[in-house]
């Protein structure tokens, strides 16, 4: 989604979990969220060439729009659906150790920006830090189709939707419409660190997510699992015959032998006992994140 007007920073940070940096080409990942501070979807914040990008997930792309929506008028901004133009913006990831080096040496901090161009197609680069350090690009479909086709050239190997899927599941980074979902809090998915300044002014329900963070816990969090069996997404994780959890994601191919997932428990869980989720037996495997 693309932000006119001059006052788009000053809207996004009356409304956000975080604080959109001052820099020109600085952005951030934050959250939308409802007056009980449940979230409502995530974004990236992204800038380029005095504009404002919204990247956000499918599944929350109908919330950030009637969420913005409500508030766009009274700062007299502008906000535009480019997945929705007849030339509709899309995002590939360049990922890697060698990803800078195919971007003519480009290097960018996480949620930075870029204006690049890649077989005479004009993009914008974002850094990423996760899942895989590298960059995302994003722009038209054509535009991507030539980039697509001039990385390929230069020794860029095209991988799947499973493999980035493991890298994020391996990871620990959870994804908007399976591990986050609108019945969570931010504590809940362990992304207070990334999402969410305890510093800015007011948003809508930020009275919440203070209050979980300094005075209380989450009644459940979220934890990356090994997994012996399978484990569709979605099962319930048992222990003792009690309900204590839910598996969110699974990530589709091995790691280093071993099959991992993500999920719920409850803090009544014995993350030490046995935990069962279909045929699966899971145990805890703490994240790199």
């Amino acid at each position: 989604m693309r932000l006119s007007g001059e006052k788009a920073e000053e809207m996004l940070n009356s409304v956000l979990t975080n604080q959109v940096p001052e820099e020109y080409n600085l952005g951030v990942y934050a959250l939308l969220l409802n007056p009980k501070g449940r979230i409502q979807t995530d974004l990236r914040v992204l800038k380029s060439a005095g504009e404002v990008l919204l990247v956000v997930e499918p599944e929350g792309a109908a919330a950030a729009k009637e969420l913005l929506g409500r508030y766009a008028p009274f700062y007299r901004i502008g906000l535009e659906d480019l997945s929705g133009t007849e030339a509709a913006w899309g995002v590939i990831g360049l990922y890697g150790p060698r990803s800078g080096e195919l971007l003519g040496g480009l290097e960018l901090a996480e949620y930075e920006s870029a204006d690049v161009t890649l077989g005479g197609a004009d993009l914008l680069a974002s850094g990423v830090a996760v899942p895989v350090p590298g960059y995302d690009l994003l722009g038209p479909a054509g535009a991507l189709d030539a980039a697509r086709e001039y990385l390929a050239r230069r020794g860029a190997f095209p991988v799947g939707l499973d493999a980035y899927e493991t890298a994020r599941v391996e990871a620990g980074v959870p994804r908007f419409g399976s591990d986050i979902t609108p019945e969570n809090f931010p504590a809940e998915a362990g992304i207070l660190d990334r999402a969410v300044s305890f510093e800015k002014g007011c948003y809508p329900g930020q009275e919440t997510v203070a209050r979980m963070h300094y005075r209380g816990h989450p009644n459940r969090t979220l934890h990356r699992f090994a997994v012996e069996g399978a484990a569709p997404a979605g099962a319930e994780i048992l222990q003792n015959g009690k309900r204590v959890g839910q598996v969110t994601s699974v990530a589709p191919l091995p790691v280093n032998g071993e099959m991992l997932a993500l999920g719920y428990l409850s803090h009544t869980a014995d993350e030490q006992g046995e935990l069962r989720a279909g045929e699966a037996t899971l145990r805890p495997s703490p994240s790199p994140q």
